[in-house]
């Protein structure tokens, strides 16, 4: 009889212990798959936000809006920009406080990208908004995939450098056609002040390095 209420009592204990583990594995598993859930979605607003900037950065791409535009072409440009931007936005605010640095870091990007205006001109316009949209892809495309967070860069500077480097190049093509116009045919006189106009232009900017 006692060896009956032992084995009983090891069965008891057995079946208890059993369960538990059961319970917690289940508990485990469950916590698991909450947070692959949650990650999940966290990515799918990610790729929300990354969408609609891969379109903004497709309409600004297509744009041929010259100097600083009319009335009209700056009010349709800045309503498909707020419109884009807004959903960029929506989607991040729904990334969770524990990849804030992500969300941040993007939206300062984002509220750097102006309303149009009219000045600066559309050349130099397109090109700091392509720079700033260009690179809250890059932050994003990279948190989507998994991947480390690209290096914090200074994009005012980044920014400056680009405007600089764009204003030289176009600088240096209509001096280089000015100055094939004058072995030509020679230039009027305007044509000459800007060609002497550009000259120093390319000298004073030039990088000293």
């Amino acid at each position: 009889m006692m060896t009956c209420m032992h084995d009983f009592w090891i069965a008891l204990v057995g079946a208890l212990v059993g369960g538990g583990f059961t319970m917690l594995g289940a508990a485990l598993q469950t916590r698991s798959t909450d947070k692959a859930a949650a990650l999940a979605q966290t990515k799918a607003n990610a790729q929300r936000s990354f969408d609609a900037l891969i379109q903004f950065k497709a309409l600004l791409g297509i744009q041929t809006f010259q100097g600083m535009g009319s009335k009209d072409t700056r009010a349709a440009w800045n309503r498909e920009r707020e419109v884009l931007i807004t959903t960029a936005s929506s989607a991040l605010m729904l990334l969770p406080d524990a990849h804030r640095d992500i969300r941040i870091r993007v939206e300062k990007l984002l509220h750097q990208i102006k309303i149009w205006q009219g000045w600066p001109p559309w050349s130099e316009y397109k090109l700091e908004t392509d720079l700033l949209v260009s690179e809250a892809l890059n932050v994003l495309s990279r948190f989507v995939r998994g991947s480390e967070a690209p290096e914090l860069r200074d994009m005012v500077k980044i920014v400056q450098q680009e405007m600089k480097r764009d204003k030289r190049e176009r600088a240096q093509r209509e001096l280089d056609a000015l100055e094939g116009q004058d072995e030509a045919d020679g230039l009027s006189q305007d044509e000459s002040e800007r060609l002497s106009e550009l000259q120093r232009y390319l000298h004073e900017t030039e990088d000293p390095s």
